[in-house]
């Protein structure tokens, strides 16, 4: 996992924590009918929140792109792998890899490889 993923799960626990406490604060402001506990509470609350969905959504949309980036070098061709010439899109179902080999190459070596930089 990746230090900006820790991060996010951090900022999201940080969030919570937050909003406990700002419903303490809020729930002890209204008993005692304190104006200033009442709002510190319910900007405490309401910011923990949207701090904590902020975070933990940003960290599901990381997880997904990761997920999606992994399927994609899977079905990469081993020979294909850092080459600039890859396309790697399917139009109607069937894969362009490249324009060199439309269909890809029947072994691990492409003739036409060229590093990616």
């Amino acid at each position: 996992m990746s230090k900006l993923k820790y991060l996010n799960i951090c900022a999201g626990a940080m969030g919570i924590t937050a909003a406990f406490i700002g419903g303490t604060i809020l729930i002890k402001g209204t008993n005692e009918a304190s104006v200033k506990s009442f709002l510190a509470g319910s900007c405490l609350t309401l910011g923990g929140i949207g701090i904590a969905s902020a975070s933990l959504y940003q960290f599901k949309v990381e997880s997904d792109i990761e997920k999606i980036l992994s399927e994609r070098r899977k079905a990469m061709p081993k020979a294909c792998r850092g080459c600039r010439n890859f396309h790697g899109i399917k139009y109607q179902g069937v894969m362009l890899v490249c324009a060199i080999h439309p269909g890809g190459i029947d072994g691990d070596t492409c003739p036409d490889f060229e590093k990616f930089n």
